[in-house]
């Protein structure tokens, strides 16, 4: 497959693998990358193996740095955000099972960068539409996405 796709300012994946059971991609984290809000998957698991540099987890109440050749789990509705915290590039294989619509967030999120209308709103709409796939883990990012991305898919 081997397509890039924008998913934020300082975040590309590579899809390698797309099947109903299992979407694996090759994601680039950009140095001093900004931490994302915390969020969730209410209906996947995570696997995640750092091949470059270093990536930054934070969890509920800790955060760690994985470098390369380690690797960690995020299981189905727990809370976690990462970022890429460092001086170089960090790039990750990252597995999310079962597939369900993981791909079609990601594509929608790279058509707002592609087109240039990655604007708050408009990333809420995409999210709203994907209540399935992730979930803001505050209950006031929640409420932000309910509305601000209902004002926007209008």
């Amino acid at each position: 497959m081997n397509e890039t796709l924008t998913l934020s300012g300082s975040e590309q994946i590579v899809v390698v693998e797309s099947t109903p059971d299992r979407f694996e991609v090759e994601a680039t984290y950009a140095p001093h990358g900004a931490r994302p809000p915390m969020h969730l998957h209410p209906n996947h698991s995570e696997q995640f193996t750092v091949l470059t540099g270093t990536l930054r987890v934070g969890l509920a109440d800790s955060e760690h740095d994985y470098t390369a050749g380690e690797s960690f789990d995020i299981g189905a509705g727990i809370a976690h955000h990462m970022w890429n915290a460092g001086d170089e590039p960090a790039t990750v294989r990252w597995i999310s099972t079962p597939a369900g619509r993981v791909e079609s967030l990601f594509r929608c999120l790279d058509e707002l960068h592609r087109r240039g209308k990655a604007s708050l709103a408009a990333q809420a709409a995409v999210l709203r539409r994907h209540s399935d796939v992730m979930v803001p883990s505050s209950a006031a990012a929640r409420m932000l996405v309910r509305v601000l991305g209902a004002v926007s898919s209008r």
